[in-house]
Parts: structure tokens; sequence; C-alpha cells
């Protein structure tokens, strides 16, 4: 690897952290690019990687990120670590993981169609505290009549996020499976929508018909960033064509990992009050 793109926020601590890393980089003969790089480095946090993702998921090529935000779960490299993973990519001692995309394609009312791809969630629920109704299919097949607020699909690698507080599972990131979440299911006496997460193979089809479309109109965001504003009719949800690739330095333990951020957690925000 010899050519590297740099994406990074704009806090003093990236900002220096970039500085950094472009010496260290041209240390060892690897170039700072604009395009057509080998490896695309991120400096952030969670939402930077993303966006990273986003942004560059085309070009094909593995990311790999130094924390400079809260949680940090995507990007797995500390500034303390700094010379390891200069030395890492320098003698090619990193492994690669590859990690499926899940792709959201909507009607709109209109009859046009919109496609987006997400690494961690796809959200959908109504624009307005409404109650939202579906019909859901799977593999072409009647499911499940949905009324609630909507629904959260995400891949392994992003149950850990907004997944697990909305009441999904979290689920090893190299599990070959996403998953289905309702959020707030409206279960009465007429009502039986969907209530628990299901996990499901990764040729799994979903579609939803939105009920009342003309007239409540729903919201589908992927990864944090939101789908247009369109008055949407149907959602299908697949898994895409495209992988992403992480780059890791060292080896890898899921568990230790989630032990880490998720159960232990490294930093508590709390409110103090002066008595």
């Amino acid at each position: 690897m010899k050519r590297v793109l740099i994406h990074h926020n704009y806090k003093q601590e990236s900002m220096l952290v970039r500085k950094e890393l472009e010496e260290q980089l041209n240390k060892i003969g690897m170039l700072s690019v604009e395009t057509d790089p080998d490896v695309i480095i991120v400096i952030g946090g969670d939402g930077t990687m993303l966006s990273a993702i986003r942004q560059y998921k085309l070009l094909q090529k593995p990311f790999i990120g130094i924390n400079t935000g809260n949680l940090g779960f995507l990007p797995t490299v500390t500034p303390g670590d700094f010379n390891r993973f200069i030395h890492a990519l320098h003698t090619k001692t990193y492994h690669i993981h590859q990690y499926p995309l899940i792709k959201v394609r909507a009607k709109t009312n209109s009859g046009t169609y919109i496609e987006e791809y997400a690494f961690n969630e796809i959200l959908i629920k109504h624009l307005d505290p409404r109650l939202m109704e579906a019909k859901l299919f799977v593999n072409g097949r009647p499911f499940n009549y949905f009324t609630g607020d909507g629904f959260i699909i995400t891949t392994p690698m992003g149950a850990t996020g907004y997944g697990i507080w909305a009441g999904g599972v979290a689920t090893h990131s190299e599990l070959p499976v996403y998953q289905l979440i309702p959020i707030h299911p409206n279960d009465n006496s007429i009502n039986r929508p969907l209530k628990i997460p299901l996990i499901l193979p990764l040729d799994t089809k979903i579609r939803f018909e939105i009920i009342k479309s003309m007239t409540r109109e729903i919201m589908i965001a992927y990864d944090g960033a939101k789908l247009g504003n369109h008055s949407i009719a149907e959602v299908e949800i697949s898994i895409a064509n495209i992988d992403v690739k992480i780059l890791r330095v060292g080896e890898f333990d899921y568990f230790d990992y989630f032990k880490k951020k998720i159960i232990d957690k490294g930093e508590l925000r709390t409110i103090n009050e002066d008595l």
C-alpha cells in the first residue's frame, strides 16, 4: 500500500492526528492522495467512519479508523496505538475483514425508485408522531400486518448501535445474517404486530407496503443520513452485492471488544449537581 486517502472530522484532536499521520506516512514512503487510494484512513468517531464508508464505498478499498470520538466501536486504532499502526502498514502485518452492506430500495408514490446502502443500519418510521401501518412480506410471502413506530434493520456490525437500545440482539460481527427490529409495536385487541427481533439469513428479502402512504409520510435513514424528502409507498430491504473491507491491526476479538465498548464502557456521561 502506497497511496492513502485521509478522511477526518474537524475536531482539533483529529486535525493534530492528521498532521502527525501525514508526517509518519511520508517517512515510510506512503503518499496522502485525494483519488485512487490503496487504503482509506478515517480519523474521528463512529459517525466519521460511517460518512467515509458512505462516500467511498464504491472504491472497494479497505478502511481503517483512528478513534478521536467518544464510543469508537468502528474505528479500532487509538492515538496511543499510532506507532504500532504505522508499523503494521509499513510491514503489511494487518488483517482485512469483509462485511456486507444492506440495500434499501424505496418506491415513491410517484412511481420512481431510490436506492441507498448502509453499513450499520436502516431506520424506517413516520415523519409525524403517528402510528405506522405496513404490510410486511418476507421473501415475497405475506408475513405480518405491522402497527407501531417503525423498524430498524441492522447488520451485525451495526447491532451494537441503535439496534440494541431498541431491544435488538447483539450479533457477532462475523455472522452471515442481518436483523429486523420492530420499534414500539402497537399491540391491542385489533393489532397483532411483530413484537420481537428477527435474525435473518443474508439471502432474505423484506418488503414493506406502507398503508396510508399518501397521508402518513415515512422517513427512511441509512447510517444516520436521510433518504431525501419523498412520499414513500413501498420499501425493499436486501443484502447488497457490495462488501466493505475493514483493515485491522493485530488480533480482533469481538467479545473482548464488545465487553470493553458496550458492557464496561470507557467513558461516563453524568450530571453532577451541587448540593
